[in-house]
């Protein structure tokens, strides 16, 4: 009921002002296909807007109930969110179009047009994500953590369903901070590299890993101990946690890294 009220009076607001709120007429590309991905479940919440050809045009992103401040933060305003990134990512792997926030592709406006195109048919005919949306959140803090936040669309509400130690990469090979989408998963694939100290290492078997920004991957490592740092920029967790999160995360998944 709230939320169809506050509908009720964007759509006042629409009218008061000479706006239109979803005018698809009026409205980009990239903001159709991001209302198109929220009404599909491949994004949390609702979107609307008015006064798009104004010189203040608004856009609402209204989340649902549980939505962690954090996420919110990360509200699809432009078409370089990565939070709209990762929805297309996952709708085209859904779909099996070549695509990925990594490649180059997304730099070609033609093949953009193109993904946003196949998202408005998708939702034409009712079309809807086959998987939860979720988000992972890890803090660097005194000790670091991962969770794991799911959003419900028959409830239209989400909760945090996941806790775990963690940890970050030491000095010299940070993890750095914000919000990026996973682009390529492995039950097991062989890690190789160097600590900043000189240390190599060629690891085979590394399980259950999400790499979501430049070789940084969530994933399985064996330690005495979580909750500091010491990898050379990847997200380790735990066995169990790092089972039950792959089992969560897809390609598209957004992984934020917060201080």
């Amino acid at each position: 009921m709230k939320r169809a009220w506050i509908l009720m009076v964007l759509l006042w607001l629409a009218s008061a002002t000479g706006g239109i709120l979803a005018a698809t007429a009026q409205a980009p590309a990239w903001l159709r296909a991001a209302r198109a991905l929220a009404q599909m479940h491949y994004l949390p919440g609702q979107v609307g807007w008015i006064g798009l050809q104004s010189a203040t045009p608004q856009i609402w992103w209204l989340w649902p109930s549980g939505a962690p401040s954090s996420l919110q933060v990360l509200t699809p305003d432009s078409p370089g969110s990565p939070l709209l990134f990762g929805a297309l990512d996952f709708f085209a792997e859904v779909h099996g179009l070549p695509w990925s926030n990594q490649s180059s592709d997304w730099f070609d406006q033609d093949n953009r047009h193109r993904l946003y195109a196949a998202v408005l048919a998708a939702h034409r005919h009712g079309e809807g994500a086959p998987k939860p949306f979720v988000w992972v959140y890890v803090r660097k803090g005194t000790p670091e953590t991962l969770s794991i936040w799911r959003y419900n669309a028959e409830t239209d509400r989400g909760k945090w369903v996941l806790h775990s130690l963690s940890n970050t990469g030491v000095p010299g090979a940070i993890t750095p901070n914000g919000t990026w989408a996973v682009y390529a998963r492995f039950l097991s694939t062989r890690m190789t590299g160097c600590f900043p100290h000189g240390e190599c290492y060629n690891d085979p078997g590394v399980r259950f890993v999400n790499y979501f920004w430049d070789g940084r991957a969530v994933h399985y490592f064996p330690r005495l101990a979580y909750g500091f740092r010491q990898s050379n920029g990847c997200v380790e967790l735990p066995l169990k946690a790092a089972q039950k999160a792959f089992g969560m995360m897809h390609i598209g998944t957004p992984v934020t890294v917060a201080p």
